[in-house]
């Protein structure tokens, strides 16, 4: 038994580094038997088919970091915090996992059912906490007049953005790799500061 969740284990680590490189399409399961050192039999024998594995590989990467954002968005910490919270943990968990997020996101546009299904699979508590939190703010005239959607999607869309186009910004500001790491070091300092000055924020 522990064998087999060992091996199990070394697909699943193989699949996960051939699907962030070649994405669903692009990736073959010999390319992961390769990159397992197995042979494309055991493969099959673990995982009948590449859907099956890639379902496994995007469903546990997805449930490492969804309901870690939930439960910040779902908490009770005053509205500044819960800002600074969820952009820390966007960058602490994009920089440990660079091409976790193209890799998301690619394969979210190219299949909505897939995540459509992992979230209706996962149930997650949804963030009514941040809707209400925000919707008080406002009616106290705490920050400006905004939508909770609209503020959410603002602090995902400036956090992921340079993520996202790493290319592009490393290229238009000529960023070789330690610039680029300390702008976004920068960035994260700056950015909760940055959201919460565009809502007119008052303690």
């Amino acid at each position: 038994m522990e064998e087999k969740q060992e091996t199990e284990e070394l697909i699943f680590e193989a699949a996960r580094r051939v699907f962030q490189r070649d994405g669903y399409y692009g990736a073959r399961m010999q390319d992961i038997a390769d990159e397992a050192d197995i042979n494309k039999s055991m493969l099959h024998y673990y995982f009948r088919s590449k859907d099956q594995l890639f379902q496994n590989v995007y469903q546990k990467e997805m449930g490492k970091f969804l309901p870690v954002i939930m439960e910040l968005l779902n908490s009770e910490q005053p509205l500044d915090q819960k800002v600074e919270n969820i952009i820390d943990a966007y960058y602490g968990h994009w920089n440990s996992n660079p091409k976790l997020i193209p890799f998301i996101i690619v394969e979210m546009n190219l299949n909505p059912e897939r995540f459509r299904d992992f979230i209706k699979g996962k149930k997650p508590d949804f963030p009514t906490r941040f809707d209400e939190q925000v919707k008080e703010a406002v009616k106290k005239g705490e920050i400006m007049p905004i939508e909770p959607e609209q503020l959410l999607v603002s602090i995902v869309g400036s956090t992921i953005f340079p993520f996202i186009g790493k290319t592009m910004v490393s290229t238009l500001f000529d960023f070789d790799e330690d610039s680029y790491q300390q702008f976004m070091a920068d960035r994260k300092e700056q950015l909760p500061t940055f959201i919460l000055n565009a809502i007119n924020y008052k303690q």
